[in-house]
């Protein structure tokens, strides 16, 4: 099989076609449910990454690439969210699951071109974005979402573990930790998207580049999250 031309064109296209069912994933539902065992631990894994972000919410957050909104929920119990992603068809889905009287605005826009003026933000959070972010762009990315906060401020990443239970049964995660992997949609649909498996050193060291106080959590098999203090200028 040849490459196909540009991956990262073939994640948006998998992000968009993919919203009506982006849920069943973080839900555990249909081809991503592995066993009562295996969703239990999930489950109680969700429920650590949310408290994790849930801590660093406040004040006024740009979220990054907020998919259908899961996360944008959570913030939004204790922050004023503007909740960004490129998909038209995520903000849609993401609007039709918002909670009556949320403080949450949405808007599409590229990720690594943040519609805000600079120090404008509380916070900036990314959930599940960051490993997809191709890796010579990566420390690029993360200035970009330190430029918005003020300093003092906070940013916030969340996002997946190289478990082989951690996507839907035909989704192979074994291998290197930066693989260019095949997706399948339910209706049959095949797309090649990048993901990066980011170890906690490399988190330290790319939230390092702009922040202080770099904070690394990684839950038994699924998850792992950072969060840091915007220190002032990106280095």
């Amino acid at each position: 099989m040849s490459d196909p031309p540009d991956v990262e064109a073939d994640t948006r296209a998998y992000y968009r076609a993919r919203a009506s069912e982006y849920e069943q994933w973080l839900r555990r539902q249909g081809r991503y449910a592995h066993g009562p065992d295996d969703d239990d631990d999930w489950r109680g894994e969700l429920r650590t990454l949310s408290q994790f972000a849930g801590a660093a919410a406040g004040g006024r957050v740009f979220e990054i690439a907020s998919g259908t909104g899961w996360w944008t929920r959570v913030l939004a119990r204790g922050a004023r969210v503007i909740a960004s992603d490129y998909a038209p068809e995520m903000l849609a889905e993401a609007r039709r699951r918002d909670p009556a009287g949320a403080q949450v605005q949405r808007c599409r826009c590229d990720a690594y071109r943040l519609p805000v003026r600079s120090a404008s933000c509380d916070g900036c959070v990314f959930g599940f974005w960051l490993s997809h972010v191709p890796v010579p762009r990566a420390a690029a990315f993360v200035r970009e979402a330190a430029r918005v906060v003020r300093p003092g401020g906070r940013i916030l990443l969340l996002d997946s573990r190289q478990d082989p239970q951690s996507g839907a049964h035909d989704q192979r995660t074994a291998g290197p930790r930066v693989q260019r992997q095949l997706r399948r949609l339910n209706d049959g649909r095949e797309f090649h998207i990048w993901k990066i498996y980011w170890t906690p050193a490399d988190l330290h060291f790319l939230l390092g580049l702009v922040c202080r106080q770099v904070e690394v959590i990684q839950t038994p098999r699924f998850f792992i999250g950072a969060r840091g203090i915007v220190a002032g200028a990106a280095r």
